[in-house]
């Protein structure tokens, strides 16, 4: 059925048969090997069959909402009403960022302010549940960069001399 592994010299038909042997022999083993590694991770799994991937993305964006909230619970304190309404606050802000990056209209350029423009409303409205001790625990808004010595008008000419080989 299959053509011996040994060709003679000037027979290409013979090679080229050999050839597709190892690709086929080759294919065989990396399909034995990855069938075994997709199973590894699934100890009651029935042989040759392989879990479906879980939906990775429902899963981290719920985990990523819970564990803000756990974190942000015990650094500040909160009670079970601020837990609710931090909850609620949380969950507006992920569905404000979502429509942010859902929407085809908006450059990728717009999108990143906008979604700063989100968090910058949102831990506003974080800070307005709390009350003082806690305010100073939350981070605080960001003050306005400090100007600089050299924040006015840029200046050509002290560029260009600046510049210039002495």
């Amino acid at each position: 059925m299959f053509r011996s592994m040994t060709t003679r010299s000037g027979d290409s038909r013979s090679a080229a048969g050999a050839s597709q042997w190892r690709l086929i022999a080759t294919l065989a083993a990396l399909a034995i090997l990855a069938a075994g590694t997709a199973r590894a991770d699934v100890p009651d799994a029935p042989a040759g069959v392989a879990r479906p991937a879980a939906p990775v993305a429902h899963t981290q964006v719920a985990g990523t909402l819970d564990h803000r909230l756990n974190v942000l619970t015990k650094a500040l304190d909160l009670d079970e009403r601020q837990r609710s309404e931090l909850r609620t606050i949380l969950e507006e802000q992920r569905e404000a960022v979502l429509k942010i990056w859902r929407d085809t209209k908006l450059l990728p350029a717009e999108r990143a302010p906008a979604t700063h423009a989100v968090a910058e409303r949102t831990a506003d409205r974080i800070r307005a549940i709390l009350n003082e001790a806690q305010r100073a625990k939350y981070n605080p808004p960001k003050p306005p960069p400090a100007p600089t010595p050299d924040s006015g008008a840029p200046n050509v000419d002290a560029w260009m001399k600046a510049t210039r080989p002495k």
